[in-house]
């Protein structure tokens, strides 16, 4: 399925966005998997609008979301590395670890032809 930011429904997405991270909240508490996913959607929601500031946390809180539940070395904290990445300028100095974790992990746990492997090393580029 893809989110409506994918199909160029910013404008929708938004509002369900922060509703699903309001609802998921309350409903799921504060370190369920399912919110650091909608956090990770609307960072990326922002970030393609140019609203840096507002992404960088959410990216972060859905990072430490992930890590918490899933331990520092799965696929999906790999994902968020490299979100949180993409989100810095390449002259930043936190950029370089991130893009060498983000494939570091994937490659040792997705084959190294997958794309997402792919992606994560052209971050690196």
């Amino acid at each position: 399925m893809l989110l409506p930011h994918a199909l160029g429904e910013d404008t929708e997405a938004d509002p369900l966005y922060l509703r699903a991270i309001e609802v998921g909240e309350k409903k799921l508490g504060p370190d369920h998997p399912d919110l650091a996913t909608w956090l990770n959607n609307q960072a990326v929601l922002l970030r393609k609008q140019g609203k840096y500031d507002e992404a960088g946390p959410l990216y972060r809180r859905s990072l430490a979301i992930d890590e918490k539940v899933y331990g520092r070395d799965p696929p999906d904290v790999a994902t968020n590395l490299n979100n949180l990445a993409r989100l810095f300028d390449r002259q930043c100095a936190e950029t370089l670890p991130l893009c060498e974790r983000s494939p570091a992990i994937q490659a040792t746990v997705l084959d190294l032809g997958h794309l997402d492997v792919a992606q994560a090393l052209e971050n690196r580029v």
